[in-house]
């Protein structure tokens, strides 16, 4: 296993939180007037973690499946509406078709 500096891994480990928080905070902010400076930041952070996992695919290291994994979880935090999913279903059993 290739040598890696202990501040190297915090400092992937700090990209990587970060990353994340942009991608919720994209959830947080829709609507408002920091939704464009939000979604700034989480187009970076997604590129930063690529090229981390990019970078970091290595067999000797073992970093890229875990920059992978954030970026997974980034997308999910940012498309996916989960607040959707609790509500119950208000169509009265009636079916709409087009």
């Amino acid at each position: 296993m290739a040598f890696i500096s202990s501040c190297a891994v915090l400092a992937l480990i700090a990209l990587h939180l970060i990353a994340v928080a942009a991608a919720w905070g994209t959830r947080v902010s829709a609507g408002s007037r920091a939704e464009g400076f939000v979604w700034l930041a989480f187009v970076l952070g997604m590129v930063a973690v690529g090229c981390c996992a990019w970078y970091c695919h290595q067999p000797d290291s073992g970093l890229g499946l875990p920059s992978g994994m954030t970026v997974v979880a980034m997308m999910l935090l940012a498309v996916v509406d989960f607040s959707r999913t609790h509500e119950p279903d208000h169509s009265g059993g009636q079916t709409h078709l087009s």
